[in-house]
């Protein structure tokens, strides 16, 4: 079931971007200074933490979360921190979070 939802939510993405697309190319692009391809991985690891918190692995959609935005950060200068303080902060919420919920393997 899960995987149909996010069937239908990467088919609806595609073609709300095929929509901006086609509107764009009547109106025009905007003049961007950024580059836009390193968002692709940024955006691959933000869809695997949405499938790791549909799937309720917390500490792996933690890990894909704190990937793209070391990528981002480190791309984009989103926020004056360095990326060694980005890994620190979430081993420790990965530590948090293996103490506050309990394994899959132990539910079963």
């Amino acid at each position: 079931m899960r995987y149909m939802m996010m069937k239908k939510l990467l088919g609806l993405g595609f073609i709300l971007v095929a929509l901006a697309v086609v509107t764009m190319g009547m109106v025009g692009f905007p003049k961007l200074d950024v580059n836009i391809w390193p968002l692709f991985p940024v955006l691959l690891f933000a869809f695997f933490t949405l499938e790791n918190l549909l799937k309720k692995d917390y500490k792996a959609s933690v890990i894909c979360a704190l990937i793209a935005f070391m990528i981002a950060n480190a791309i984009y200068d989103v926020l004056p921190v360095s990326n060694g303080l980005v890994i620190t902060a979430g081993v420790l919420a990965c530590l948090g979070l293996s103490f506050l919920l309990p394994d899959k393997e132990s539910n079963k």
